[in-house]
């Protein structure tokens, strides 16, 4: 960690008026959208499409869009070797699978971050601490 001050973002320091274009990135900021959903490149195999399209779903609630199309293509062909070794009765490489997992967390469609949300359908109305250090 460097010593001194936090760094301060762009916007903020375009709100205090000290933004420097030559040192700050010079451009405009840009915020990253939702935008349409990924594109199923041509080179995938029938069984990775097939997959593709199981998950095409579960991917696109998560927020990922066509940016990440590559990487959804990754995980699908992937996906599809590992189905295959399991058909044919071998395990498949534990990279495979270790790979696998790493992907599906970071489209959103596994992992811990998807369990982070609401349990049972309920949400937490008050703060479980609001009692400690006082004394009744």
């Amino acid at each position: 960690m460097k010593p001194g001050p936090k760094p301060q973002t762009a916007v903020t320091k375009a709100k205090r008026g000290t933004l420097r274009p030559d040192r700050d990135g010079g451009g405009a900021v840009q915020l990253i959208t939702a935008g349409d959903p990924p594109s199923m490149p041509d080179y995938m195999s029938p069984a990775a499409q097939d997959i593709w399209m199981e998950e095409i779903s579960r991917v696109m609630v998560s927020g990922v869009s066509e940016v990440d199309s590559s990487l959804f293509a990754t995980y699908c062909s992937t996906e599809a070797l590992v189905r295959a070794a399991f058909i044919a009765g071998e395990p498949p490489p534990a990279a495979y699978l270790t790979e696998l997992r790493r992907m599906r967390e970071l489209l959103g469609i596994a992992g811990p971050r998807v369990r982070q949300g609401a349990k049972n359908g309920v949400t937490q109305t008050e703060n479980p601490f609001a009692k400690n250090g006082k004394r009744s």
